[in-house]
């Protein structure tokens, strides 16, 4: 897979195009299936909930250590489902508790002060909804979020939710569908929506029947949980198996294909498409286009580039709604001459993007004003590091930790995704990339070198050059390409200033000029 990584350096490095785009072995985007999936295709990615940073609370801990600051027992399936119950809004609570929110920002003090109580008395229910408005764009209810959240959340809720689910999925103790799914749109965080997510696919059919609280779900009021039911109904099956719960099936392709939310009817239809392989799909999602995010219009697109090969006469999706109107029309256009004769069953989808975009902003001033935030293909925010100097590159590594480059500092952090700092390496001098190897190795290029470490952080071979590298990057074959300065002046004649080293850091003799291009 791909994720798209915006960034100043990208911007000023006129010659390099490589800068944006990560390579498919470098990184694992979303968060790994665990391994009680049988079959696990690229799905559509999740809307919801979203890490918040900076929350003492979120630490890392294991599953056991979080259910034991919260009381809990791993055992007891009982006891874990209450204490998910305690944790869910009903629909006119969850009215309610936004209402009192929004008072959070009244012009009278005493009104703020009043619904700061108030909220505190759902208690751990609370969570959530605060999480999220402790990022609102008003400094004064996300000023009172903070307070709020302060006193409801004394023991690491998010991080003992995710273990209760986790908890469930291997004691399967009754009603469990009925109350994750009832608990996901309150979720607090991404990585606990995505728990709830999978664990809702781990436990979807019971006795080759569907779990009557997903049917349920079909039609519920939430576009989340449909969306979350659409999945849970489709995937999870064995390899191969093309119809996973039979019973459901008429049913669940009735309820997406009159799906009202364009994201929800995304999710469904993109898992029905590369599942179940039935050629009415691909229309459907292509009728969605001028409605979709820029993160699921850049899923499809690969999508259906892989398939036909180009795009056809206005086929391109560009930003306007006339022009994606025509790009609708253009790729139904495409399917009506050519999908008869396109094999659907036998096309192998192997994806490089997963409309996932990093966004690293500089503050060229320094004073740790820098930060990094990632955005899903809904373009909601899932994660957002701050506080750092002057970043020039991010990346994600297998094991979900977030590494960032910080150029003047001259150290690549590492952090969590709740945008807790776990660690730092240092390289002489400037780094300016990364590249993420398979078995946790990294490629680093900085302005005088370009280094290899394992896993570790243990240098294996570097390449020195004088301080004129500007950007690198390593690619499919294993080769590292790295950009510099052109030499500038009367007495400075230009010459190559793009170059390759093979993938134990020896200089190829490869060379040309991609400049002009200066700091």
């Amino acid at each position: 897979m791909r994720r798209l990584v915006l960034s100043a350096p990208a911007l000023l490095i006129g010659g390099l195009v490589l800068l944006p785009v990560v390579n498919a072995d470098d990184e694992v985007p979303v968060p790994v299936r665990p391994a009680l999936l049988k079959r696990q295709p690229i799905r559509a990615l999740p809307s919801g909930g979203f890490a918040q940073p900076g929350n003492p609370s979120e630490i890392q801990l294991s599953d056991e250590e979080a259910l034991k600051q919260a009381g809990l027992s791993p055992t007891d399936g009982k006891q874990l489902l209450e204490y998910l119950k305690q944790r869910t809004l009903s629909d006119v609570d969850q009215s309610k508790i936004g209402e009192i929110i929004a008072r959070f920002g009244a012009d009278d003090f005493d009104d703020r002060l009043k619904a700061t109580e108030e909220v505190e008395r759902f208690g751990p229910a609370a969570i959530g909804p605060l999480k999220k408005a402790a990022e609102s764009a008003d400094p004064e209810i996300a000023y009172r979020a903070r307070l709020a959240l302060k006193k409801v959340e004394k023991v690491p809720h998010s991080a003992a939710a995710a273990a209760a689910i986790r908890a469930v999925v291997k004691l399967k103790p009754e009603g469990a569908v009925a109350v994750l799914i009832a608990y996901l749109p309150l979720a607090d965080s991404d990585s606990v929506s995505e728990a709830i997510r999978e664990a809702l696919i781990a436990l979807a059919a019971k006795d080759g029947k569907a779990e009557p609280a997903l049917v349920a779900a079909l039609s519920d009021v939430s576009p989340i949980r449909r969306s979350a039911a659409y999945v849970a109904l489709i995937e999870g099956g064995e390899q191969g198996e093309r119809i996973r719960i039979k019973d459901s099936y008429p049913k669940l392709r009735e309820a997406i294909l009159k799906e009202t939310d364009a994201e929800a009817k995304f999710a469904g239809l993109w898992s029905l498409a590369l599942i179940t392989r039935e050629r009415e799909y691909l229309p459907a999602m292509i009728e969605l286009i001028p409605k979709l995010g820029r993160g699921r219009i850049w899923q499809l697109e690969e999508l259906l580039l892989l398939m036909a090969g180009n795009h056809p006469k206005d086929g391109r999706f560009l930003k306007s709604p006339e022009s994606l109107a025509k790009a609708r029309d253009a790729w139904l256009g495409w399917w009506k001459d050519k999908g008869d004769k396109f094999d659907f069953v036998k096309f192998e989808y192997k994806p490089r993007i997963a409309g996932i975009t990093d966004i690293v902003e500089m503050d060229s001033r320094g004073y740790g004003q820098g930060r990094v935030v990632s955005l899903g293909p809904d373009l909601k925010e899932k994660w957002r590091i701050q506080g750092v100097n002057n970043p020039t590159d991010v990346k994600v590594a297998p094991n979900g930790h977030i590494w960032v480059v910080e150029s003047n500092n001259s150290i690549i952090s590492e952090w969590d995704t709740n945008g807790k700092r776990l660690g730092q390496r240092v390289v002489h001098y400037q780094p300016m990339n990364i590249d993420i190897l398979a078995d946790g190795g990294m490629i680093v290029t900085a302005r005088n070198n370009v280094l290899q470490w394992d896993k570790d952080g243990k240098q294996i071979w570097a390449f020195n050059r004088p301080n004129d590298i500007m950007a690198g990057r390593r690619l499919p074959n294993g080769e590292i390409l790295f950009v510099t300065s052109l030499p500038q002046g009367p007495n400075q004649p230009g010459g190559p200033n793009c170059f390759r080293l093979d993938a134990k850091g020896g200089d190829t003799k490869k060379s040309l000029t991609v400049g002009p291009s200066t700091i």
